[in-house]
C-alpha cells in the first residue's frame, strides 16, 4: 500500500491523501458497476422501462463516476510530485553538506554562510511547492517586508559610514520599489544631514590644509586642494570663494616677496657687496619676471654685473700680490692666468701680462 499512495520515509512528511484517493476509487467504482447492472438487467424483448430520465440518470452516474477516479488520479499525482520535490531536496542538500565538509579545511567563513544560504534558499523553494495560493501571498507579502527591512537597514548602515554614493543608489531603488513608504522620506532627511555634515566637516578640514600650504608657500598645492573642494562642493558659496581666496594670498604673498627682495638687493648694493647684489636680482627676475621690480633691475643689472667684476678682478688682484708677498708664486701664477683667461680686456690683465715672465720665473716655470 505504501507504494501505491506513495508512503514511505519521504512521505511520512507530508500529509498523506491514502483514504481519501480510495474512497474515490471505491464511489467511481460502485457508480459504474450500478450502472452496468442497470443496463444489463434491462436487456430483453421488452425495452418499455428505458425513459429518457433513466438515460440522464445513467449518463450523470457515468459521468459522476469518471470524475471520482480522475479527481482520485490527480490527488495521487500531485502527492507524488511534491514527495518528488521533498526527495530532491534531501538529495540536493545532502550533496550540498556533503561538499562543505569535504572542504571545511579549506573555505572561509563566508564560504560556508554561503552553503547555508544555498541549501535554506533550496529548502525555500521546496516548501513553496506546497503552499497553497493564500499561503503563497502571504508569504510573499511577508518576503517583501523583510526585503524592504533589510534594504533600510543597509541604506542606514552606508550612510553612517560615510559611503554617500552607494546610499544614494540604494535609496533610489528603495523609492522606485516603494515609493509609497513612510520610511523614504526619513531615509531622505538621513542622508541629507549625512551630507549636510559631511560638507562642512570636509570643507574645514581642506580649507585648514589649504592654509597650512599657503603659509609654506606651497601655493600649486594649495590651489590644487582648492580647486578640488569648489568642483566637490560646487553649490557650497565658501568651496567656491576659497580658490579665489588662495590665488588673492598668492598675489598678495608674491608682492611682499618681491618687495623684499628688492630692498634686500638695495641693501646689498649700499654694503657694496656686488656679487651678492647680482645673484639676488637674477633670482628676482627668474623667479617674478612680471614684477615691477623686476622691470627696474633689468635696467640695473649690467652696472651690478660690471661692479661685480671690477670687485672680483680687485679681490683676484689683492690675492695675488698676498701669494707672491708669502711666496707661494706658483698659487699667484696660476690665479694671474685665470684672472687673464676670464677678463683678458681688464686693466688687471694687461697689468698681469706685462708681469708675467717674472711670475713664471718666479713660480720656477720654463
Amino acid at each position: 500500500m505504501s507504494g501505491l499512495w506513495g508512503g514511505g520515509p519521504l512521505g511520512k512528511e507530508l500529509p498523506r491523501p491514502k483514504w481519501t484517493v480510495a474512497l474515490l476509487w471505491i464511489l467511481g467504482l460502485v457508480l459504474w458497476i450500478a450502472i452496468a447492472v442497470i443496463i444489463l438487467r434491462g436487456v430483453g424483448p421488452d425495452v418499455r422501462w428505458w425513459t429518457d430520465e433513466l438515460t440522464l440518470t445513467l449518463i450523470g452516474g457515468l459521468t459522476l463516476g469518471a470524475l471520482a477516479i480522475g479527481l482520485a488520479l490527480l490527488i495521487k499525482y500531485q502527492f507524488s510530485v511534491a514527495v518528488s520535490a521533498k526527495l530532491m531536496e534531501r538529495m540536493l542538500r545532502d550533496y550540498v553538506e556533503r561538499k562543505s565538509d569535504e572542504a571545511a579545511t579549506d573555505i572561509e567563513a563566508g564560504g560556508a554562510s554561503q552553503h547555508a544560504e544555498i541549501v535554506s534558499l533550496l529548502a525555500e523553494i521546496m516548501e513553496n511547492t506546497l503552499l497553497d495560493d493564500v499561503e503563497k501571498a502571504a508569504k510573499r507579502k511577508s518576503a517583501k517586508k523583510q526585503r524592504q527591512q533589510a534594504l533600510r537597514r543597509e541604506i542606514e548602515a552606508l550612510t553612517k559610514a560615510g559611503k554617500f554614493r552607494e546610499a544614494r543608489e540604494r535609496l533610489e531603488e528603495f523609492g522606485s520599489r516603494y515609493p509609497d513608504d513612510q520610511a523614504l522620506s526619513e531615509l531622505q532627511s538621513q542622508l541629507s544631514e549625512a551630507l549636510r555634515q559631511h560638507e562642512q566637516h570636509e570643507i574645514a578640514s581642506i580649507g585648514e590644509q589649504v592654509q597650512r600650504y599657503m603659509g609654506l608657500g606651497f601655493w600649486e598645492r594649495a590651489m590644487e586642494a582648492a580647486v578640488a573642494l569648489a568642483e566637490q562642493f560646487p553649490e557650497n558659496p565658501d568651496a567656491a570663494k576659497l580658490p579665489d581666496t588662495v590665488r588673492l594670498e598668492q598675489e598678495a604673498g608674491f608682492r611682499a616677496e618681491q618687495q623684499r627682495m628688492y630692498h634686500e638687493i638695495e641693501h646689498l648694493v649700499v654694503r657694496k657687496h656686488w656679487r651678492q647684489a647680482v645673484c639676488a636680482a637674477e633670482t628676482l627676475v627668474e623667479r617674478h619676471p612680471e614684477s615691477p621690480e623686476a622691470a627696474r633691475l633689468r635696467d640695473q643689472i649690467e652696472e651690478l654685473r660690471r661692479n661685480a667684476a671690477i670687485a672680483e678682478r680687485k679681490e683676484w688682484e689683492t690675492r695675488i700680490a698676498q701669494h707672491v708677498q708669502t711666496g707661494r708664486h706658483l698659487e699667484a701664477y696660476n690665479l694671474a692666468v685665470e684672472l687673464m683667461n676670464k677678463y683678458p680686456d681688464s686693466p688687471q690683465a694687461d697689468d698681469i701680462r706685462k708681469r708675467l715672465d717674472q711670475l713664471k720665473a718666479r713660480a720656477g716655470i720654463r
